[in-house]
């Protein structure tokens, strides 16, 4: 599996046989047009949907955009809690705590998770009931994914300060993960200098991905 970091939360999926493309915001796309493209939108934030993803040219596109965006284009539309079959992609969706919705994609004995914004949201400042629904409608959502996941994209966002780390620690807790890709950076890439330097409460051992900068390329074993 190759795995590309683009900018933000979009990242890019390279399968054998298909090519995933989550969150596109900013980035260069190096995109293999003898791999059918998937191109995944969680919800309509400007910093996980780019208009431009309609321009992109593939000779092979399938766009699965959350029912948050308006029903304009040619795609597949997706609410949360439901299961879709599309081509040969098991795509569930959870629900985010934010805006629209989470991916698991199943594909080629390969399990994928997209967080979009389903975070643990905690600000201090913010009302208690706020801060109260955003763990229990997290934990709620990361319960119910029952089976082991290959490649984890979930949010590490450095502005929560002391928690910024909160859902990725419940992540690790209660997902068996081989990889993790930290999301939502925003380009504070020194993000991953503190997460590398941090005691994760991490049982199955998911590797974290070092991101580091805009267009990164991992390659990994799954």
């Amino acid at each position: 599996m190759k795995v590309t970091h683009l900018y933000h939360s979009g990242c890019l999926v390279e399968l054998e046989e298909h090519l995933l493309l989550f969150d596109y915001y900013q980035g260069q796309l190096n995109l293999n047009h003898n791999k059918p493209l998937y191109v995944f939108v969680s919800h309509r934030h400007y910093d996980h949907y780019n208009p431009n993803i309609f321009k992109i040219h593939h000779p092979q596109i399938t766009y699965i955009l959350s029912n948050t965006l308006r029903h304009k284009y040619d795609a597949y539309y997706v609410d949360i809690h439901q299961t879709y079959q599309i081509d040969d992609l098991s795509i569930s969706t959870l629900l985010s705590t934010d805006e629209g919705c989470a991916f698991l994609v199943h594909v080629e004995n390969q399990t994928i998770y997209h967080a979009g914004d389903l975070h643990w949201w905690h600000w201090e400042g913010e009302p208690e009931q706020d801060n109260i629904y955003q763990k229990q409608t997290y934990l709620q959502e990361i319960y119910s994914i029952k089976e082991p996941v290959d490649l984890a994209c979930v949010v590490v966002d450095i502005r929560q300060e002391k928690d910024y780390l909160l859902g990725l620690n419940a992540f690790l807790r209660h997902v068996p993960t081989k990889y993790i890709l930290p999301i939502h950076y925003f380009g504070h890439y020194e993000t991953t200098k503190l997460l590398l330097q941090e005691h994760l409460d991490n049982p199955y051992h998911a590797q974290i991905l070092p991101v580091t900068h805009q267009n990164q390329t991992f390659e990994i074993l799954v």
